[in-house]
């Protein structure tokens, strides 16, 4: 009797074993990812990306390599998203006079964070216009990225959200005024639902742009001219990945848009709410081709 009992006695001994294993591996998951997230938390946008970058090119079970394979569909390679400083504007190293000038009124308009919350992550269409600068950049084109803050502009005056086109034209005016700018863009996201604001062609998805132009000053028709000829140059790269131009005027809307300032200045909706990074980086990839064919073309 005692032989036969003797295997269940090993029996029992190698399963607490290994129930020891598997509470030892969970509790060493559950310690690691909770000092994981404290500590990506602490990091500045700068080392989270660049985290980002290699953990997508080193690590196959990276849930980013899931989805893209490239790590340049997330982020624009060598993309640093820079830091607010309300003094100053960011130039690109390059000697030629910068010949673009992009900003946001609109400055935290969001895009999804669909693969990006573990980084605690969300992109902004601030984010997008340092992509924006860093693909002309590699196209050899100058270009400023405004770096002042129109949130801090309305909280100085105490002004509501509204005011923002005031805010920001209190940035731009002497910006512009002083520099010789082709093309000047003021950066924002629609709020439409996302089969409005997403286009695929040959299997890539792109988030669409829409140009708004201020109807409601005098010389709104030669805005309406330079958006024209970047809708051409844009449809004729991705066919559909635009919505046209929308002219606005009449109550309940501004009508202006700072758009008098000068009339190579344009308001570009890019992408909505519910647009992923891919997309949006897809997207602006095709766009600074554009603007590199429209600068060509003046």
């Amino acid at each position: 009797m005692k032989k036969r009992f003797k295997p269940r006695k090993k029996n029992t001994l190698l399963k607490k074993i290994i129930y020891l294993c598997l509470l030892s591996y969970i509790f060493f998951n559950l310690t690691y990812n909770l000092i994981y997230n404290i500590y990506l938390k602490k990091l500045d946008n700068k080392t989270i990306i660049s985290h980002i970058i290699s953990n997508t090119k080193n690590n196959t079970s990276n849930k980013l390599l899931k989805k893209y394979q490239n790590p340049s569909k997330i982020i624009k390679d060598n993309f640093v998203l820079k830091e607010p400083n309300s003094n100053s504007i960011d130039v690109v190293n390059n000697p030629q006079p910068p010949s673009i000038y992009i900003y946001s009124t609109h400055e935290t308009e969001s895009y999804s964070d669909k693969y990006l919350e573990l980084y605690n992550i969300t992109p902004t269409v601030k984010t997008a216009s340092y992509i924006l600068n860093d693909y002309l950049t590699d196209l050899g084109i100058s270009s400023n990225v405004e770096k002042r803050s129109v949130t801090e502009v309305l909280h100085n005056h105490s002004w509501s959200y509204r005011f923002s086109y005031e805010a920001s034209r209190e940035i731009i005016l002497n910006e512009i005024n002083n520099n010789n700018y082709k093309l000047i863009i003021d950066l924002h996201r629609d709020s439409s639902p996302l089969n409005h604001t997403i286009v695929n062609y040959n299997g890539k998805n792109y988030a669409k742009i829409l140009f708004v132009i201020g109807a409601e000053h005098q010389n709104y028709l030669q805005n309406n001219a330079v958006a024209e000829k970047l809708v051409n140059y844009l449809e004729q790269e991705i066919p559909g990945i635009t919505r046209g131009i929308t002219k606005k005027s009449g109550e309940g809307v501004n009508g202006i848009y700072n758009q008098d300032i000068n009339s190579n200045m344009v308001l570009i909706e890019l992408g909505g709410q519910y647009n992923e990074i891919e997309e949006l980086n897809n997207t602006i990839e095709v766009l600074s081709r554009v603007i590199l064919k429209y600068l060509e073309g003046e």
